[in-house]
């Protein structure tokens, strides 16, 4: 499970951003659907869902696309890179102190035997920084240094010979992450790492042919198949049956006559038929079941965006509910519908704002830090400015009311 997540100078990102995904103390009896994951003997209490608001433009989803690129660099870095190559990242441009400082990313995570703090810091020439510590999942446990490099020098822990003749044979290129490197020597800390990394999917609404193709290649499962099937038939869509014929989908639905009585049923070609909320629907179907199933975690940019509210609220119960997510997985989502606040989903904890400044930085903050009760309005407070995070709209109507002579022809 992610534990919680740092970066700073990224994108519109300046100063360190965190978003982390431990319970807070406090007391929020209406939201008793709401379960937290308590790790092992640790005590430590995470949440299975979080949400992110922010005016357009003010960052949010640069904070998904930092975990994105926090989970490719440490997968790629190694395998997809010659020496010399430049690393595609990009710092904060607006201010000429961080232009030519790196970016630095850290995440804290646990496997459920260990937890996990491991960052690096990158531009795109090199990575300056790297570092992993690891302790146990229990509650006096010790956190125990890996590795930690610093330029061309690393320090090893005298327990990880592997690492050690790695780092000692100079097999680590400057563009390119030591822990990237050891997995492909199948470390055993490193391949547990990269494990978890491939349970986190990080999907955006740019990536809807990505999503398409994945979703129809697990129809060649018939139990998914069906599982999909039944998750689109509860979502009350109008679809019976979903198929895939020469490699084209297929859906089914029930066909009448005048008085009411099915007579049959009938096929439409579904990317061409189905409306753009249901194609989206059915394309997150498999990563959601895959997440609750797995225990895995999964990143969604704009989810509200072409889904009815209640429909968005049903998925959002799903990893809320121990009933429906056994397993502990995670869904981290930012969102504009701000009737989400106000269903009932969400704990104070699990609330995060972005907001830009006047110099276009963006800095992140959640709800918890406003006092405010658990039986407040947070949908009306929100929408009235009082956490922020909300857009300052100007004088739309002086366009028409000062039309210039182009305006008036």
């Amino acid at each position: 499970m992610i534990i919680a997540f740092c970066v700073s100078n990224y994108l519109s990102i300046k100063e360190e951003l965190k978003v982390s995904f431990v319970a807070t103390p406090l007391k929020e009896t209406l939201f008793e659907e709401n379960d937290t994951v308590t790790l092992n003997d640790t005590g430590l209490c995470l949440l299975r869902s979080a949400v992110i608001y922010g005016a357009n433009a003010s960052g949010k989803s640069n904070v998904l696309k930092a975990l994105s690129f926090y989970k490719r660099f440490i997968t790629d870095s190694f395998k997809n890179s010659q020496a010399g190559e430049a690393i595609d990242v990009e710092g904060f441009r607006l201010n000429a102190a961080t232009v030519n400082k790196p970016t630095v990313m850290e995440a804290t995570f646990t496997d459920s035997e260990y937890i996990y703090r491991y960052g690096f810091e990158v531009d795109s020439k090199q990575v300056h920084a790297e570092w992993l510590y690891r302790r146990a999942g229990k509650k006096r446990a010790k956190e125990v240094e890996i590795f930690y490099r610093k330029g061309t020098e690393t320090d090893v822990h005298p327990k990880s010979p592997l690492i050690e003749e790695i780092v000692n044979k100079r097999m680590v290129r400057s563009n390119a992450l030591l822990l990237s490197t050891i997995a492909q020597f199948n470390e055993t800390k490193a391949v547990k790492i990269m494990q978890w990394l491939g349970d986190t999917q990080v999907l955006f609404c740019s990536e809807e042919n990505k999503l398409w193709e994945q979703a129809i290649k697990h129809l060649d499962n018939d139990n998914m198949r069906r599982r999909i099937t039944a998750f689109a038939r509860y979502a009350d869509l109008g679809i019976e049956d979903i198929s895939k014929v020469d490699n084209r989908l297929i859906s089914r639905h029930r066909q009448f006559d005048d008085e009411g009585r099915e007579t049959s049923s009938v096929a439409f070609p579904f990317n061409k038929n189905e409306s753009e909320g249901t194609i989206k629907y059915f394309s997150l179907s498999y990563p959601i079941i895959d997440a609750l199933d797995g225990g895995k975690r999964i990143i969604i940019d704009e989810l509200d965006s072409k889904l009815h509210p209640l429909l968005v609220c049903k998925i959002i119960a799903l990893f809320n509910s121990a009933r429906t997510n056994p397993k502990g997985a995670q869904l981290l989502l930012t969102a504009h519908d701000t009737f989400l606040l106000g269903a009932g989903l969400f704990r104070r904890d699990q609330v995060w704002f972005t907001q830009k400044d006047g110099f276009g930085a963006t800095s992140g903050y959640s709800l918890v830090e406003y006092k405010v009760r658990s039986t407040t309005p947070f949908e009306k407070e929100y929408l009235q400015g009082r956490y922020g995070a909300t857009p300052i709209i100007g004088d739309m109507e002086s366009i028409f009311h000062t039309r210039n002579d182009y305006g008036n022809k």
